[in-house]
Parts: C-alpha cells; structure tokens; sequence
C-alpha cells in the first residue's frame, strides 16, 4: 500500500477540517506492517495503541482497517463499533462495518442460523447510514444492493423463524433499486446488470 493510502487512513475529518493524527511508535510500526500487506501484524500494534489510550480515534480506525483486511471481521467489527461509538459520523467506518458484517455472515455455514440475518441486515442499516452522511456515494448503493439481496436469498429460506415472503420480496425489490441507482450515477456496468438480472429472478423464485 502506498503511503498517500495509508496517511488517507490515519486522518479524520471535523467539520470543514481534515487533521491528520499524531502518530504513536506503535502506530507507526502498524503502518509499516500494513505498507507490507501484513495486517495481523498491524492490527496489533494498533490494538496496542489504542490500550495505550483509549480516546485514540487513529488506532481504532487502523485496527478496524487491518482486522477486515487479515479477515478478523469480529474484531474489525468490535473496532468500528468502539470508534462509531466516540465519532458517530465516521462514513468510511459504518462502510467498513457493513462490509465486516456481510463477509462474516457468509462464514456461518449454518443455513438455520438467525445471527447470519442479524448480521446482513445490520449491514443494511450501516450502508444506509453512511448513505445519510454521502448520499452521492455509488459504492454504498452498490454494497448495500448486494447486502439487501443477501437478506432476500435468507429471508426466502423455507425454514421455520426465518422464511417471510413479504421481506424477502421487499428486499429483492430494494437491491433492484439500489442497484439501478448504481447506475445512474456511474454509468453501464456489465456486473451491475448482472446482480439487477439475479435479483429479478429471486424475486420471480419467490412469488
């Protein structure tokens, strides 16, 4: 990862300005092991930054980043909720935080599992926030899109506390929308019909 991406990581907007935190020794070891795609490695550091002081925005924001990366969605997770929790109107964090929680639903391999449905629909609701915060954001519609078609393929489950027609109807027909809106704002995209297409084929499986 380039420098300018990493410094990109380690800075917080405030109103109309962007500082740039003031890194600790344990974080600047995390960069460096980030800069080198070792993000099991990173994400230590930063946890133990953020043990060092716990108000530290920074390393919360890098251990949540390197957690996602080294596949630690429960604690990319844990991170972005603390940091949500300090600095609610961090976008990229509840980006960050859906896309956590859609990848570690998809590791429950049990089908009848009601956390897998708490998890995609609490993405849901993170890409919605974000959207509250950059409406013009195609990327969240997208995420989100696929998020909601997640949620209709488990809603329409033929097993006992999880099928309901009417949600995964009203689901199928969200990511429709929001996958038209992907559109609109950046144009043909081959992949993006493609999801449009398998979301109107759910939505026909389920009627």
């Amino acid at each position: 990862m380039k420098t300018h991406l990493i410094l990109l990581f380690i800075s917080f907007t405030f109103g109309a300005k962007t500082v740039l935190a003031q890194t600790t020794p344990y974080e600047r070891m995390g960069q460096k092991e980030m800069s080198g795609g070792n993000f099991t490695a990173a994400a230590n550091y930063f946890e133990q930054a953020y043990v060092k002081d716990n108000s530290n925005m920074n390393a919360l924001w890098l251990m949540g980043y390197s957690n996602y990366h080294a596949l630690e969605y429960r604690k990319s997770i844990d991170a972005f909720n603390k940091l949500i929790a300090m600095k609610p109107t961090e976008t990229a964090a509840y980006y960050y935080r859906g896309k956590a929680k859609v990848l570690l639903s998809g590791t429950i391999k049990d089908y009848k599992s009601t956390e897998r449905g708490k998890l995609i629909h609490g993405a849901i609701k993170d890409f919605t926030t974000a959207l509250d915060f950059t409406p013009s954001d195609y990327k969240l519609y997208q995420n989100r899109g696929l998020a909601y078609q997640e949620y209709a393929i488990y809603r329409s489950q033929r097993v006992a506390d999880i099928y309901n027609k009417v949600a995964a109807i009203n689901a199928a027909n969200a990511s429709i929308a929001d996958f038209q809106k992907v559109l609109e704002e950046g144009g043909f995209r081959r992949d993006i019909n493609a999801q449009i297409e398998k979301s109107k084929q759910l939505l026909a499986d389920i009627k």
